[in-house]
């Protein structure tokens, strides 16, 4: 009867281990196919990929790996960064577009041309990311890295697969989020709704719900289906805090641009960021059960 259950939980440790394999496999593959395509012309969709592939793996990295022994979450999180920044600017560049269109459809025409020259501003800073990202990426994702990944694959991941408690990490995760909620929720009534620190606080929740809903969907076949239900929750959680953030990204990027850059009067940039505000405290407003 031991030995049975030995061969049984031997098989089941295989089984584990091969997931794994085929779900970190698929990812850095994914990983290493749009990070080259990136560099070809910039496309939008393959940074967005690249940078997702990243962040998934290193989400699982952190599951099987969470000392780091292996050498390769910084690598990956250093492309992760470089893709990021320029994906950042590709979608300010996009929102501002968007805005611009809708400012014009009012007949506001003022607060358009703002628009039209945030988008060109950060067209410039985008310029500049897409060169560091061809001058950098090169050096960290490589052979190197590939035969890195290969060796982590055969030689330490059956060990890491069997150690790893997905369960675990992601009622970890829970915790967090709801421990960094609670500080929002007290921030909010002590600093005030629309206060920088509850801001801040509120960014901070919609980050640590994009961490459980990563987890819980990178690591779905090794958990059940309620997991599933609690990544679909996050994902909501985070597209309505992300609405939230973009808003207030905008008139931090704008503040950060001054009216002399965007070449507007004292009259019409106060206007300006008045409605910048409007649209973020509506956004605030809209927010529901966290």
């Amino acid at each position: 009867m031991g030995n049975e259950r030995e061969q049984s939980e031997a098989v089941t440790t295989a089984d584990l281990a091969e997931q794994w394999h085929e779900a970190l496999q698929e990812l850095y593959t994914e990983f290493r196919k749009r990070s080259r395509a990136a560099l070809k012309d910039y496309d939008e969709e393959d940074v967005h990929q690249a940078r997702v592939s990243a962040r998934k793996l290193l989400t699982l990295l952190q599951v099987l790996d969470p000392d780091g022994e292996t050498g390769l979450y910084p690598l990956i999180k250093k492309a992760q960064k470089r893709f990021g920044r320029v994906r950042d600017a590709d979608v300010l560049i996009g929102e501002f577009k968007k805005l611009r269109k809708e400012a014009e459809s009012e007949d506001r025409d003022d607060e358009a041309k703002l628009f039209k020259r945030m988008a060109k501003l950060e067209k410039d800073e985008r310029k500049d990311q897409r060169k560091k990202l061809s001058r950098k990426l090169p050096k960290i994702v490589n052979s190197k890295l590939d035969k890195k990944w290969k060796t982590f694959l055969k030689e330490d991941l059956p060990e890491l697969a069997a150690q790893a408690d997905v369960r675990r990490s992601v009622r970890e995760l829970k915790d967090d989020y709801r421990k960094r909620r609670h500080f929002y929720q007290v921030t909010a009534d002590r600093e005030g709704l629309y206060s920088e620190q509850a801001l801040e606080s509120l960014h901070q929740v919609r980050i640590a719900a994009k961490r459980s809903r990563y987890t819980s969907e990178a690591a779905a076949f090794a958990l059940d289906a309620k997991h599933a239900e609690d990544a679909e929750r996050f994902k909501q959680v985070q597209k309505q805090l992300g609405e939230v953030n973009d808003r207030h990204f905008h008139i931090q990027i704008a503040e950060d641009y001054g009216p002399e850059a965007l070449n507007v009067d004292q009259e019409h940039w106060t206007l300006f960021l008045k409605r910048l505000d409007d649209q973020l405290k509506a956004s605030l407003e809209s927010v529901g059960e966290l």
